[in-house]
């Protein structure tokens, strides 16, 4: 069983599911969906999203930028937890404050099972599970290391102090089948009497080869994700940082 926090640093959790291309698509799929799904997501709207493609043209890398193309999103009365349908994708996505994990997997679960009745996808192209995590450190000087572990290094006859950082590595796990796409920065300090430092962990763990995962076992896959994901955070993480969250004795 992982730790638990109070106040778990945790902005948005997200687990999609990218499903095989359907020709054509139904549009009558995400109502269907909704029908279902209403009476805990009652509000609804459409979100357009803008699909950018880069060619290699003469020499030049050129940029196209194709039409909107629409996702509904289904939200509880909160707004806090929330389902995305779109042409062969699934999103269920929950803001802060997060739930424990248990609350958050069953959602996923039931808006799987309410897709996969509606739509009856034939297979998977991808699933993800990220964790975006916002740690707020108290004061605009601190030591990074003290709280996150999980950052660059320069040569020791650079200067050891960094205002701003972005870092971005790709780690695989072979045997999980997936690749854990690990994010780190660190924001500009805010000012004021009680302005505090920023620090982003954003770790998001997708299939290497979602052909190797049936539908029936996605939840599987889903449930390992989340474990890997947890042992990547703790390891990230210092017990001063844990002590910013409020551990919970179990």
């Amino acid at each position: 069983m992982g730790r638990l926090y109070e106040n778990p640093p945790i902005v948005e959790a997200v687990c999609e599911f990218r499903f095989e291309p359907s020709q054509p698509w139904d549009w009558t799929v995400p109502g269907l969906v909704y029908d279902k799904v209403k009476d805990e997501f009652p509000k609804k709207r459409q979100r357009n999203v803008v699909e950018v493609e880069m060619h290699a043209e003469q020499q030049q890398v050129a940029q196209r930028v194709k039409g909107g193309v629409a996702q509904m999103q289904f939200l509880r009365d909160d707004e806090r937890g929330l389902i995305q349908v779109g042409p062969d994708l699934l999103t269920v996505n929950h803001l802060k404050p997060y739930p424990k994990w248990g609350i958050y997997q069953a959602m996923i679960v039931h808006a799987l099972q309410v897709y996969r009745q509606v739509a009856n996808p034939q297979g998977l192209k991808r699933i993800g599970l990220r964790y975006i995590n916002r740690i707020q450190v108290p004061g605009p000087t601190f030591e990074i290391e003290d709280y996150l572990l999980a950052v660059p290094s320069v040569p020791q006859s650079v200067p050891q102090a960094f205002r701003l950082f972005i870092q971005r590595v790709e780690i695989p796990f072979e045997r999980a089948n997936g690749l854990l796409i690990l994010q780190s920065a660190l924001g500009v300090p805010e000012e004021g009497e009680n302005a505090k430092s920023v620090l982003m962990l954003d770790l998001d763990f997708g299939t290497l080869d979602a052909k190797a995962v049936t539908l029936d076992a996605a939840m599987e896959w889903v449930g390992r994700a989340h474990d890997e994901v947890e042992n990547t955070f703790e390891a990230c993480i210092t017990p001063k940082a844990r002590a910013l969250f409020k551990e919970v004795a179990q």
